[in-house]
């Protein structure tokens, strides 16, 4: 079996997203004292900044091969996404109750881009795109947190199955701003049901067993449908495709939650942050290295661009 083929192609990246989720955690627990919950928030704030530099189309390193871009962005993004915080305590704010409501709706603001196609920076070059995306992004999350608060990223789990595993379906081939707006209702859609699912099971959201549930839920999600490509699902067409990945996704789910919870009797809330974790260094792995080591040759080796899968 060639490496750069699934299931291989995404499963030795995927050994490397965990043994680098060990060592971000080993080193913030063991060297800088760091719980779990500021281990998240710090991760979090990384795959946000993992994000950003994915809209950069590896400028200004696109000569540059892998691992080598990687590596660069990855220490840009490691630098720049755990000095939010600091940069929130810097402008006189406590840092430990802005730094969630200030993910969850930065999130918001990275499904905004993606499911409209990266539309509202369309003919800007570099560097104009990248400062006018942030600035968007930075003041959609700031006056959302203001006049609303914090926006549940109960809808990122969706975000991934909509995006990824329905492929857009069934509005794929709608034009912008249509598709945008219908996307994000789909994804609206989904959420509340999750949303009820979890009040109809006598829990919420915010609970740390729902919580650990649904992180688990977005780390198979993103797992299965970008990492491995929806292997073995590939050639299976719309709806179909995405009934199956949903199914394998909630299964797996259950069976982690059931190990994490029974098996392995962990705090259910600090699990929750460690997986945060694992989830941020697997939504990174594939922004800044691609497939890589998988995938080495120069003709396909890529930074995964979530504007340009958004437009197919």
């Amino acid at each position: 079996m060639k490496l750069n083929r699934q299931p291989l192609r995404g499963l030795i990246p995927l050994l490397f997203v965990i043994l680098s989720s060990v060592i971000f955690i080993f080193v913030a627990d063991k060297v800088f004292d760091i719980g779990p919950g500021w281990q998240a928030i710090y991760a979090l704030f990384f795959v946000w900044t993992a994000f950003v530099i994915s809209l950069m189309g590896k400028w200004p390193l696109t000569k540059v091969k892998q691992p080598l871009v990687g590596i660069a962005f990855l220490i840009a993004a490691l630098i720049i996404g755990i000095l939010h915080p600091f940069v929130v305590e810097w402008l006189g704010y406590d840092k430990l109750s802005w730094a969630w409501p200030l993910i969850s709706n930065l999130f918001l603001a990275v499904g905004i881009v993606v499911a409209f196609g990266n539309m509202f920076v369309e003919g800007l070059k570099q560097p104009a795109s990248i400062a006018m995306n942030s600035l968007f992004m930075y003041i959609f999350a700031i006056i959302t947190l203001l006049w609303i608060g914090m926006v549940p990223a109960i809808w990122f789990a969706f975000f991934v199955f909509v995006i990824f595993w329905m492929e857009g379906w069934p509005v794929q081939n709608m034009k912008q701003p249509a598709k945008g707006i219908m996307l994000m209702t789909i994804m609206g859609f989904f959420a509340l049901i999750l949303w009820y699912l979890f009040i109809e099971m006598d829990t919420h959201f915010f609970n740390p067993d729902a919580g650990l549930w649904f992180v688990i839920f977005v780390w198979w999600l993103v797992s299965t449908s970008w990492t491995l490509e929806t292997w073995p699902l590939q050639k299976v067409k719309q709806p179909l495709k995405a009934i199956g990945g949903l199914v394998i996704s909630v299964v797996l789910t259950f069976i982690t939650y059931y190990v994490i919870s029974d098996v392995l009797e962990m705090n259910l809330g600090d699990a929750g942050m460690y997986v945060w974790v694992f989830v941020s260094w697997l939504y990174s792995w594939d922004i800044l290295f691609g497939k890589w080591p998988a995938e080495r040759a120069p003709k396909v080796e890529k930074v995964k661009d979530q504007a340009e899968v958004a437009k197919k």
